[in-house]
Order: C-alpha cells, then sequence, then structure tokens
C-alpha cells in the first residue's frame, strides 16, 4: 500500500488537472457562443398573443464575422404536433425596420421520435434560423418571437430560446 503523502499528491494531482480541463471546456466553450438567453413559458401554454422579446446588445460580437442564430425548443410530451411554427420579428437585417419571417420546424418525426435530445419527458432540439448573420455595426437589435400554430394556447412548449454563436 502507498504512503499517504503519495496518495495524497496522487490525488491532489488529478483534482488539479481535472480543473484545468473542465477550464479549458468551459474557455472552449464561450468562446463560440456569444448569446444565450430563454424564456420559460408558464404552466407550458405559450398564448397565441403572447409574443417572447430577446434583447440582444451586439457590443460583444466582432463586427464583419458571420454569426449563427438559433432558435432552442424545450417541449414536453404533451405537445400535440409534430411541428411548430413561429412568427419572428427582427431589426437585426436592418436598424430602421423590422424584418418578418414565418419558419416552420418539426419537433417529431413521422413515427413521433421528438428532435433533440430529451430528459424524462421535456426534450429540446436546436434549429437553425440564419446560419450567416454579419454584425456591422455596435447597436442594440431585438427578435421577437410568436408561435404560429391555430391553438389560442399552446401547450406543451415549456421554454424557447435564442442562441447566438460565431459560424464555425
Amino acid at each position: 500500500m502507498g504512503s499517504p503523502t503519495k496518495k495524497s499528491l496522487t490525488h491532489k494531482s488529478l483534482s488539479a488537472l481535472c480543473g484545468i480541463l473542465l477550464t479549458i471546456i468551459a474557455v472552449s466553450c464561450n468562446k463560440q457562443e456569444i448569446y444565450y438567453r430563454f424564456h420559460e413559458i408558464k404552466d407550458a401554454e405559450w398564448a397565441q398573443n403572447d409574443k417572447l422579446i430577446f434583447n440582444i446588445d451586439s457590443t460583444v460580437f466582432e463586427l464583419n464575422v458571420p454569426y449563427t442564430i438559433s432558435f432552442e425548443v424545450t417541449n414536453n410530451v404533451n405537445y400535440p404536433y409534430q411541428n411548430i411554427w413561429f412568427f419572428v420579428q427582427t431589426d437585426i437585417y436592418n436598424d430602421s425596420l423590422y424584418t418578418k419571417r414565418e419558419k416552420e420546424y418539426l419537433l417529431a418525426d413521422k413515427l413521433g421520435k421528438w428532435a433533440g435530445s430529451g430528459f424524462g419527458t421535456l426534450y429540446q432540439a436546436s434549429f437553425v434560423f440564419d446560419d450567416n448573420i454579419i454584425f456591422k455595426e455596435r447597436r442594440n437589435h431585438q427578435i421577437i418571437i410568436r408561435h404560429g400554430m391555430r391553438d389560442q394556447r399552446l401547450k406543451g412548449i415549456e421554454k424557447i430560446g435564442v442562441r447566438i454563436a460565431r459560424k464555425e
């Protein structure tokens, strides 16, 4: 059996190595991701007239570098549809007016398998909204999202998020 000093030294070395690896992973992940925010949907029922507003401060972005904007959707197993429609308004493309876009994303395949990854009764999936955004000036931006489904109260949506990362 080894001496207590040798075990302590090995334990400290292993702990230090794990700490360094975790730091490297955290720094490398955060280097690409510039913005990441979620809105929680109260009682997992998203009213049709509820707007989710994401205020984006572009002062932390590098100018003239391409970025990818993704929507993060967390749904529970009670979501009744295979797809979801988003009505999106944003001033990212033009500082003086909002651009409106409609996007459809598939949350489940034809067999009912949920997109993304799941834990228990929750599933989270990421969907690209635009994969080549270039910020040409530093200013505040907004992304406004409403659901475009027919339900007045869309059940099963837990959270909606916006993620902006440097394009790889």
